[in-house]
């Protein structure tokens, strides 16, 4: 790789870094103005699914501060020990915020069994009042961290492609709200046009399992990482594809996983034939090209064998 397109892609690195940085920013003041707006309007007017909705909200702030703390970090050089950088902070920025909402899922359910068993009026205009607002600022906030993806995902791919682990736990509590802030709205209708003041402690128990799913799937995001799941969706078909190259009578001792959600790497062993023997380079660099333009794999260590070491074998 030459020295051009090595600055070449830092520099590109390092502007997108800027602008996820810029609008975890905006979606953090947004989420600010959320809270204070819902847990006053939730007190006010009594309302167990506003203050239910305030908590998830102090999710989003506390995600959206994690993410970016992770986002300083992890921009910063590798040194001689951490030679990887501190790509990793994304990822213990995630499981935070996932284990932090497993806390906040119980606490909304506990005050929304509490409104239930006391079966407490609501100020039902001032409850669809605030929750509008919210869920307006909710909605600039989605449109705001949707604007920085780097990528989409491709079902088609031959690997799974994933957003940057701090925005994509940031979107998901921030899309989470508002779905959560339109359910306020819906069970305060509910509650003027029946006047069953029950549909409250419901609506916040509804938001809980929002918070709940939110915790799974941000928790397992960043624990598929940290247990080096394999982004490849078949193993074996990579080694297929690997054999395919001229000059690879076999590839075996094959790992591929995730330093972080952008940064993919590869080990790996292949046996030459006789051709392979003679254009070793070509090989080697062949072998590279389809890990990266097919599988996305920004790193690869190959061990090219005259011998194999071992017995052909493949991923169970």
């Amino acid at each position: 790789m030459s020295e051009g397109s090595v600055k070449t892609g830092t520099e590109t690195n390092r502007k997108r870094e800027i602008s996820i940085k810029n609008r975890l920013e905006i979606a953090l003041g947004l989420a600010l103005v959320v809270l204070i707006l819902e847990l006053l309007g939730g007190f006010e007017f009594n309302s167990s699914a506003l203050v239910a909705d305030a908590l998830h909200a102090f999710t989003d702030i506390f995600a959206i501060a994690f993410s970016l703390v992770a986002l300083m970090l992890s921009a910063r050089p590798p040194t001689k020990t951490l030679t990887y950088g501190y790509h990793r902070v994304e990822v213990l920025a995630s499981l935070v915020n996932g284990v932090s909402l497993f806390a906040v899922a119980a606490l909304i359910g506990f005050d929304a069994y509490l409104k239930f068993a006391a079966h407490t009026p609501i100020n039902v205009f001032g409850t669809v009042i605030v929750a509008l607002a919210a869920l307006a600022l909710n909605i600039v906030s989605r449109r705001v961290l949707s604007g920085s993806h780097s990528v989409a995902h491709n079902v088609d791919a031959p690997y799974l492609v994933d957003e940057d682990l701090n925005l994509k736990s940031a979107t998901t509590h921030v899309y989470g709200d508002a779905l959560a802030s339109l359910a306020v709205v819906v069970g305060a209708v509910l509650v003027y046009f029946t006047g069953d003041y029950i549909f409250d402690p419901i609506v916040a128990a509804f938001i809980g399992l929002i918070v709940l799913r939110s915790a799974v799937a941000t928790t397992w995001a960043g624990l598929s990482i940290m247990l080096e799941r394999s982004p490849v969706r078949n193993m074996v078909a990579l080694e297929t594809e690997l054999e395919k190259v001229d000059g690879v009578s076999d590839v075996h001792d094959l790992h591929v996983w995730k330093i972080c959600s952008h940064v993919t790497i590869a080990t790996l062993h292949a046996c030459l034939n006789d051709e392979g023997r003679s254009r070793r380079t070509e090989t080697m660099s062949e072998i590279e090209g389809r890990l990266s333009n097919t599988y996305g794999i920004q790193h690869a260590t190959i061990q090219l064998e005259d011998v194999c070491c071992v017995p052909k074998h493949g991923h169970l």
